[in-house]
């Protein structure tokens, strides 16, 4: 597959987010993007185990396409019993592994961002993922671990010299979080010496934003947060429009309708309303009132009234 071609008709890639990137998510999602988008991250110490919990985060159902798998583990050696655990059981777009989570329980399993402090470990993770997978095998990065030590432009010579596949990165610092701007110029510097298709993301969530990651020349845009509160944001932004206010009311209530069964079945029934209300309340971004109405959904516990409250508050 010529990676080069295939982003260039699938431009939008959907990011890989824990406890929300599950199978009844994407099929959601799957109603406004038909390109790459990831399932939850998911440990290799779990995954080469075939650990139940580990197994249940990938979750790739026969009718899914374009669908990869993200990885993470400190242990070099571990990577070779989890890739031989998707290659008996999945069929991927690819296996993704992450080196940008900064996320302090993954970073003591000298996972994550972790790998950005030690560059021998994260060539050797690498390599052993490369040498062990029957799919292409891409990176999620960050710029460094803090404003004193970018190290991209190493983790990008280390991924293609190992046969990385593409590449996706964060325009933050670990030590940035969430917060602070999008460094676009480091995204566009490692554009201009990837020989491998590279994936910007970071604050993607409008189409202000999309033009400002768009500038940076990336061969891909990847969107988390945008795509967590409003799943049509693909749609909305292929066709030249903002997410706030793309959908209908109605329209958003049978998403929810459709999302809350599949849910309910993903869960087993088990507290699967207090997961829900979060959905329910991310799709209001936008709406008046919207405060109010968080507060009554958090605190409404019978599925039937909370049905009743955000249908009434969507198509008022």
């Amino acid at each position: 597959m010529n990676l080069f071609e295939f982003f260039r008709g699938n431009y939008l890639v959907g990011a890989p987010l824990a406890g929300i990137t599950n199978y009844p998510f994407r099929k959601i999602v799957r109603k406004y993007h038909s390109g790459l988008i990831f399932t939850e991250m998911v440990s290799v110490e779990g995954l080469k185990r075939g650990n139940k919990k580990s197994v249940k985060l990938i979750d790739i159902h026969p009718d899914e396409r374009n669908v990869g798998i993200q990885l993470f583990g400190g242990e070099p050696e571990s990577y070779i019993g989890a890739v031989k655990f998707l290659n008996d059981n999945y069929s991927p777009f690819c296996i993704d592994i992450n080196i940008g989570c900064p996320v302090k329980k993954v970073l003591k399993s000298k996972a994550g961002a972790y790998l950005l402090t030690d560059l021998k470990r994260l060539e050797s993770i690498v390599k052993t993922a490369v040498k062990n997978s029957r799919f292409p095998v891409s990176v999620k990065t960050r710029v460094g671990w803090d404003d004193k030590n970018h190290v991209y432009k190493e983790v990008l010579k280390i991924c293609e010299g190992e046969g990385v596949s593409f590449i996706t990165i964060h325009g933050r610092t670990k030590s940035q979080m969430y917060g602070c701007k999008v460094g676009y110029n480091s995204i566009a510097e490692m554009k201009s010496l990837a020989r491998v298709p590279v994936i910007g993301n970071g604050d993607v969530v409008d189409l202000e934003s999309f033009e400002l990651m768009k500038r940076t020349g990336v061969d891909g845009i990847m969107i988390g947060r945008g795509m967590m509160k409003s799943p049509w944001i693909f749609d909305a932004i292929t066709k030249g429009f903002d997410p706030v206010g793309y959908l209908s009311g109605n329209e958003i209530v049978g998403l929810l309708d459709e999302f809350l069964q599949e849910w309910k079945l993903f869960r087993n029934s088990e507290r699967y309303l207090e997961a829900f209300k979060k959905f329910v309340v991310w799709f209001s971004k936008g709406y008046r009132n919207s405060a109010e109405f968080r507060n009554r959904i958090y605190s409404e516990l019978d599925e039937s009234e909370l049905m009743k409250e955000y249908r009434y508050f969507y198509t008022k």
